[in-house]
């Protein structure tokens, strides 16, 4: 299997080998407000307003599995989409 990692510069998947530095990555608030289009950060990743950050990383986690690109192979746009909304709604709340 090919793993790529997700590169917000290049809108798009780069080789497995540039994770470092898309992980370090933070996603800017501007970035993440224009990707959610008005939509709540909270709902998004399924959470209340007032969670602790723990909570908050936890639900980011649960998403991520559900709606990760590599696996929804068959959902790919819909996924790479989802994924684009759970990365910036986890940036404006942590």
């Amino acid at each position: 299997m090919n793993y790529k990692t997700y590169d917000n510069e290049r809108e798009g998947y780069g080789d497995a080998s540039d994770w470092r530095r898309s992980f370090y990555r933070r996603m800017s608030p501007d970035e993440a407000t224009r990707i959610l289009n008005e939509e709540d950060p909270y709902e998004i990743l399924g959470v209340r307003v007032g969670v602790t950050p723990g909570e908050i990383i936890k639900a980011f986690r649960k998403m991520a599995m559900k709606w990760h690109p590599d696996l929804n192979p068959d959902n790919l746009d819909d996924a790479t989409a989802m994924m684009k909304k759970i990365n910036a709604a986890y940036s404006l709340l942590i």
